[in-house]
């Protein structure tokens, strides 16, 4: 598997919620992503008690798995919806 297909596959499956980021949750209940999984485009919120899965909603996102996997955003979001159309 190429990992263009790779990074549709993990984008597919964390928007279905079949497959979660990799990460853990401190004792406040916020989640963090691991050292691997964090990438320079997680600069979002971070997680509070009020918002404690900013940092998950961000890791199922397209940019993050572009990021992730070292492909071009337009690429995945192209073959993102061709397998969505098929």
């Amino acid at each position: 598997m190429d990992t263009l297909a790779a990074a549709v596959r993990t984008y597919r499956h964390r928007q279905d919620r079949l497959t979660h980021p990799d990460g853990g949750t401190d004792r406040g209940g916020r989640w963090y992503p691991s050292d691997e999984e964090r990438q320079a485009c997680c600069t979002v919120r971070s997680p509070s008690r009020a918002w404690p899965w900013s940092l998950m909603l961000h890791c199922r996102t397209l940019r993050h798995i572009a990021r992730l996997y070292g492909v071009n955003e337009s690429e995945l979001r192209v073959e993102v919806k061709q397998n969505e159309n098929n």
